[in-house]
């Protein structure tokens, strides 16, 4: 069995890249269980159809501003993706809309300061970890349309979502960023999935499409509306089921 280095892993979390503060990952899924006590009942009851998700990071703390502080002081609902192989177009991707379970900076005089083990959490309201691919992650100063990746063989009818990460805003310029689709590598391709963030602001989003006919290459555009050159760095995860 072959065996895949985890150094070059991209950890993204509610828009920043925090990849250079992880020392360790883990992506676990599995189903909602109620413990039981008693001679009538098993030992542990499932819930049929309720998953529970859980993806964990080991953080050190950093003091540079807009870094892990800003990132995970903030328990409300946002968005984990990691790389686990780093970027090249079609490379697995994992991913999960979460809520943040702990959070709580630790060290010694002798250590590097830590904010300990992450717990991001999910429970029965999405699709927990979402195993998919990255479309593309990098910065870009202009309109870009990225090269056409085959996801799948042939045209299927599935559900989809997207979770874009964007870690680098801009100033002055605004963006809106697609997911198309099309029959063909050079084609007319047709917009799959649409963002609404504009990359005025380091943050992510999810966006998720109901069941229909999905094409087998994709191509992420990004369209600039500005004149400033700003550097916009952004990172597209795909998934579907």
């Amino acid at each position: 069995m072959s065996k895949v280095s985890a150094k070059n892993a991209i950890i993204l979390i509610n828009g920043y890249n925090l990849s250079t503060y992880a020392t360790a990952f883990e992506a676990n899924t599995d189903t909602g269980v109620i413990d039981v006590t008693g001679f009538s009942d098993a030992s542990k009851n499932f819930i049929p159809g309720l998953p529970t998700a859980k993806i964990q990071a080991d953080m050190l703390w950093s003091s540079t501003a807009s870094t892990v502080h800003t990132a995970l002081h903030d328990f409300g609902e946002h968005h984990v993706t990691i790389l686990p192989e780093g970027y090249t177009a079609g490379n697995p991707s994992i991913s999960m809309p979460y809520t943040q379970a702990n959070y709580t900076p630790k060290g010694t005089p002798d250590s590097a300061l830590s904010v300990g083990s992450i717990q991001f959490e999910s429970y029965g309201d999405n699709e927990g970890v979402e195993f998919g691919k990255v479309l593309t992650h990098g910065t870009i100063t202009n309109t870009t349309t990225t090269t056409a990746y085959q996801f799948n063989a042939a045209q299927v009818t599935a559900r989809c979502s997207a979770t874009l990460h964007i870690w680098s805003s801009c100033a002055a310029d605004t963006y809106v960023v697609k997911i198309q689709d099309c029959a063909t590598s050079d084609g007319s391709y047709n917009d799959l999935i649409t963002f609404t963030a504009d990359g005025s602001a380091v943050l992510s989003e999810r966006q998720a499409v109901a069941s229909g006919t999905i094409d087998k290459f994709l191509k992420v555009v990004a369209t600039r509306t500005g004149s400033a050159g700003d550097s916009f760095g952004f990172t597209v995860h795909y998934a579907q089921y």
